[in-house]
């Protein structure tokens, strides 16, 4: 299996210019609820941007290690390292989709408390 390094690469800065922007996000939100007397929702974007870093690294992971082992593996070890492989970017994806999902969460609880 051969890895597209620039892809990787963009990737990563991709995951982390969106963390810091999930971070700024956590800490707006929270000069905002202190202006609007409501506080603890900001916590909301932060854990999800240590999610995002959490899938990032689970994907890097996966890819250093199961690459590796995938194209020098013998045919009877590549079920075992494409089952593990999938786990992983099932955990990768899971992690991901919490990050946004806890972001969408924290700005809609706060939309819904300036709304009324």
């Amino acid at each position: 299996m051969k890895i597209n390094i620039q892809m990787e690469i963009i990737f990563a800065v991709g995951i982390i210019l969106f963390t810091l922007s999930i971070l700024i996000y956590g800490a707006i939100l929270k000069r905002l609820l202190g202006l609007v007397g409501r506080k603890g929702i900001w916590i909301f974007p932060v854990i999800g941007g240590i999610l995002l870093l959490f899938g990032a690294g689970i994907h890097f992971y996966r890819i250093l290690f199961y690459s590796d082992a995938l194209s020098h593996a013998d045919p009877a070890d590549l079920f075992p390292l494409i089952v593990g492989m999938l786990q992983h970017s099932t955990y990768e994806a899971g992690a991901i989709f919490l990050a946004g999902l806890l972001a969408l969460l924290g700005s809609g609880i706060y939309y819904r408390w300036i709304t009324r």
